[in-house]
């Protein structure tokens, strides 16, 4: 306990902006929670199939893949604190609107808008926290930021379960306590405008020159593959976050109530093996121990697949889902150490837009299952694009993971001598 709020003390550290950041991260993430344990099963009360949501899931990460690019270069040309206040308050209107129409042409418009804001929140950020902050301020700063968000999607997940059966009791009928419940996750990103608007801008935010060289200029051999492995994650995880609640309910047999639970909890698996990741990877090497945590990944894939007891479900879940969190760190940060200066930019730039293509291209294919009552074969797809991801990962990057560790034993060596 100590330790914890040692941790959690360091927020007030930070100075304003930072703490302002954190305190949107929060509203979010207790928006994002809510939403995607409702939204699912509220497009389906509404009588709309589940090849449709698909098309309308697809919107968002298709819109965060297009998005990435173009949002940072705003965040260059009108400041950071206007980015945030644009982000938050488009991505809370489009689940606004999500609710508010029957049209599905209108709730995938406003899913397609609300992602590119959520692009915008992912490579702002980043750059936002590294401006405000020293390099030894940088770590915690997003340790501390991820950590908030996670925290806050588990209760807003968890509130999620129970938060419709409270608009039952008023005697309104499913669809409409969906619908309440989806307006409060809305409510809840609007309302992280109001931090943001508080932030001071940086003097510099309007004066760095606008270009697309450092995204294709940077592109190498290094950085298609990288892109190719991101890809094949996307592929995988597309195919399940979109979807757990479904699969909890409909293949499981679980309830709204134990999904919601479940997602709270996931949590605490997820903190510890990232904190455990670095470890293994001094230990073993950060190329095999990614490959290793993937080949893990499919065969709990496998296992929720076959299993019809919502427990041993749940137990899978956590497990495939905090592998997932702990290989992430490990390939980008081998992505950042392998990369050339000149290519780190587009080595980052391309591995955002590559996973959220994948996702894009997973949730139709999910959504078309789905709707022939077919939960499994998605959950195997998953396992292939996993098990692709970690054997790309080994063929590109083993070796060249094994020269750069005898270049820097060599440099460590030199410069002993020169001592």
């Amino acid at each position: 306990m100590s330790g914890i709020t040692t941790y959690f003390g360091s927020f007030f550290r930070f100075n304003r902006n930072v703490r302002l950041s954190f305190t949107a991260n929060l509203l979010n993430g207790l928006s994002q929670g809510i939403f995607l344990v409702v939204f699912n099963l509220y497009i389906l009360e509404m009588g709309i199939s589940a090849d449709v949501l698909g098309g309308i899931l697809s919107a968002s990460p298709l819109a965060q893949a297009l998005g990435s690019i173009p949002v940072g270069f705003l965040a260059e040309v009108i400041g950071f604190r206007k980015v945030f206040v644009l982000i938050y308050g488009i991505s809370g209107l489009a689940r606004l609107a999500q609710v508010s129409t029957g049209s599905v042409g209108l709730i995938s418009a406003a899913a397609f808008l609300g992602g590119l804001a959520l692009a915008g929140d992912f490579v702002v950020r980043l750059s936002f926290l590294a401006a405000n902050t020293t390099t030894e301020e940088r770590t915690q700063v997003y340790s501390l930021n991820s950590l908030i968000f996670s925290l806050s999607m588990s209760v807003g997940a968890l509130a999620a379960g129970f938060m419709p059966n409270f608009f039952s009791a008023l005697n309104l009928d499913l669809l409409t306590a969906y619908r309440l419940t989806l307006y409060v996750s809305g409510a809840l990103a609007v309302l992280a405008v109001l931090p943001c608007l508080r932030m001071q801008d940086l003097p510099s935010a309007h004066d760095r020159k606008i270009s697309l060289k450092p995204y294709l200029w940077g592109m190498d051999a290094f950085t298609v593959k990288q892109a190719l492995v991101s890809l094949f994650v996307g592929l995988s995880l597309g195919m399940l976050t979109p979807f757990m609640n479904l699969y909890f309910i409909y293949h499981l047999g679980g309830t709204r109530e134990f999904f919601g639970s479940v997602s709270a909890v996931t949590v605490l698996f997820t903190m510890t093996a990232v904190s455990l990741a670095p470890l293994l990877a001094r230990r073993w090497g950060s190329v095999p121990v990614v490959t290793a945590i993937r080949m893990g990944i499919s065969l709990f894939l496998v296992l929720f697949a076959f299993t019809a007891n919502p427990l041993l479900g749940a137990a899978a879940y956590w497990m495939m889902m905090s592998m997932f969190q702990m290989s992430q760190p490990l390939s980008f940060a081998f992505a950042m150490r392998a990369a050339t200066e000149k290519a780190k930019t587009a080595a980052s730039a391309w591995l955002n837009v590559t996973y959220w293509l994948g996702n894009a291209v997973a949730a139709p294919l999910v959504g078309w299952s789905m709707a022939r009552s077919d939960y499994t074969s998605p959950l195997f797809w998953a396992a292939g694009a996993v098990i692709m991801a970690g054997l790309v990962n080994q063929l590109f990057f083993q070796r060249m993971e094994t020269r750069l560790n005898q270049q820097e034993a060599a440099y460590a060596v030199s410069q002993t001598k020169a001592g």
